[in-house]
């Protein structure tokens, strides 16, 4: 409360989708995910079957095919220091100190940067870890809640604990830390935080509600700690790269609405069979389970997916989940490592028809659209990746999620076991600063997450590169300061080069802690 009342704060809009991988990308670069290439956390190899299992390789930080902020920093002599931001790892080298955040392989040993400072890191904790190795996160796998919160506590404290001691130890011009616990608390405790009818609400479990509160005390304490620590002349940045909002409660099966439009064909084979099965009478489908034995379970397990179901060869589009409630349709382009029957002159024509198409399509009894925007993907993004993005993207109310898979109808409802979370991301997270050249006001226009990166650079008084997307967010600063250092442009440095890929046992084991966060 006493930083905001010296701050300038706003609404601050995310990436499309709202999702932490191009988030997180977007902000380190300023660029859109057209740019940087960052759509997901995997990246797939053009197959249409791998990209409809959610298959691809992990990606790590040489996967952001731009210059990061903070090597800007490092170019102008100003040493940096960064902790647990997501896709930091492989630490790029710089000047100053680093521990990298998700998407760091568990048994890694270069996870700090310099090596001396990992002695002192024996108790950190970059994430949370739930679930079993290669199996889908079930509730089954996650702690009771008071177990959960006394988890990212442990998580919050060393955290914090370690980022002070840094401070006070590493010498540093620019500093940042991502906590991420109050990620993980909005996604399985909204219905504590935001009770809706229905579901159950603080005054309905004191421990639970205490916890929370002890939570975010904590988390003020440790803000508070690090004010503590710097000048008068120093300028304090705190944002979210999204909101949230409560969790999806029903499944749309977009490959549904292309297999009525004959734009998606299947051949009539095992796993044909069983799609059809699970979409006309699911109970048939689990009688048939319990009826094979355990070898013939084993190979419908197997041979059951949708993406085996398909008849590639004649199959014109097809759609895959992008994140929540945004899910893309690629068209079956010739000329990709499964070829397709669509020419490219042909596209055109097809992705337009499918565009008027999905503008169509209503919520079953009602007259509201069930794609609130139909975009091309040129609409979103730019740059050399879009190619490898979806064709179409579509953008559902954020109470529907997007699943690959065929269902009994186009909409159905999420099954209570499968209710992993009752939050989600939205758009919209949060912006507030606070220093010697930021106004205290409430800004009237959100900025975007790709401002945060040219406005960092303006504060250090460096240019701005023109190839980034972002713009420095003119309203936070005072006339005086604005008017006596307008920005300024500059060149952008190379990409560097990609690292190694991840072993398999890395891929393996980022494979499972994503799972564990409730990703598929």
């Amino acid at each position: 409360a006493k930083l905001r009342q010296r701050a300038a704060w706003v609404p601050l809009r995310s990436t499309h989708p709202p999702f932490s991988a191009p988030a997180w990308a977007t902000f380190a670069t300023g660029m859109n995910p057209g740019k940087h290439g960052i759509l997901g956390f995997r990246q797939h190899d053009g197959r249409p079957q791998s990209i409809l299992r959610g298959e691809g390789a992990i990606i790590n930080s040489s996967n952001i095919r731009a210059p990061l902020l903070w090597e800007y920093f490092d170019q102008a002599g100003l040493t940096v220091g960064s902790i647990n931001t997501p896709l930091s790892y492989p630490l790029r080298p710089m000047r100053g100190f680093g521990i990298s955040g998700l998407l760091t392989p568990p048994d890694a040993s270069d996870w700090v940067q310099p090596q001396s400072l990992a002695r002192t890191l024996n108790d950190y904790i970059i994430d949370l870890e739930y679930g079993r190795p290669g199996a889908p996160l079930t509730l089954a796998d996650l702690p009771t809640p008071l177990v959960f919160l006394d988890d990212v506590m442990r998580m919050t404290e060393r955290r914090g604990m370690h980022t002070l001691r840094i401070m006070m130890t590493q010498p540093w011009d620019a500093l940042m830390v991502v906590f991420t616990g109050t990620d993980r608390i909005f996604h399985h405790f909204w219905h504590y935080l935001q009770p809706t009818r229905g579901n159950s609400g603080p005054h309905l479990n004191l421990a639970i509600a205490d916890k929370l509160r002890a939570y975010f005390s904590l988390l003020d304490q440790i803000l508070g700690a690090m004010l503590a620590k710097m000048g008068a002349q120093d300028t304090v940045i705190l944002l979210s790269d999204h909101g949230f909002g409560p969790a999806a409660r029903r499944w749309v099966h977009p490959n549904n609405w292309l297999l009525e439009l004959d734009l998606l064909r299947l051949r009539m084979s095992k796993a044909s069979w069983m799609q059809q099965v699970k979409r006309s009478a699911p109970w048939l489908s689990d009688l048939a389970k319990r009826v094979l034995s355990p070898e013939a379970r084993k190979t419908v397990q197997q041979h059951g997916h949708l993406a085996d179901a398909v008849d590639w060869s004649n199959t014109l589009a097809w759609s895959a989940p992008i994140y929540n409630n945004v899910a893309g349709v690629y068209l079956n382009h010739a000329g990709n490592a499964s070829p397709g029957p669509v020419s490219p002159a042909a596209a055109p024509k097809l992705r337009e028809f499918i565009i008027q198409q999905a503008r169509k399509v209503r919520i079953p009894g009602t007259d509201k659209p069930l794609f609130m925007a139909v975009q091309p993907r040129e609409a979103l993004f730019r740059g050399p990746h879009v190619a490898s993005f979806p064709d179409i993207i579509l953008t559902m109310p954020p109470y529907f999620a997007a699943t690959p898979t065929l269902g009994a109808t186009l909409i159905t409802a999420i099954p209570p076991k499968q209710r992993l979370r009752s939050g989600d991301h939205r758009p919209d997270g949060m912006l507030l600063a606070a220093g010697p050249a930021i106004r205290s006001v409430r800004l009237e226009r959100p900025p975007r997450l790709r401002d945060i990166a040219p406005t960092l650079l303006y504060l250090a008084d460096l240019p701005i590169p023109k190839n980034m997307d972002g713009r420095v967010i003119a309203a936070l600063f005072k006339g005086a300061h604005w008017n006596s250092r307008p920005p300024r442009s500059g060149p952008s440095l190379p990409t560097p080069p990609r690292a190694n890929s991840l072993t398999d046992e890395e891929t393996q084991a980022l494979n499972d802690r994503l799972r564990g966060l409730g990703y598929r």
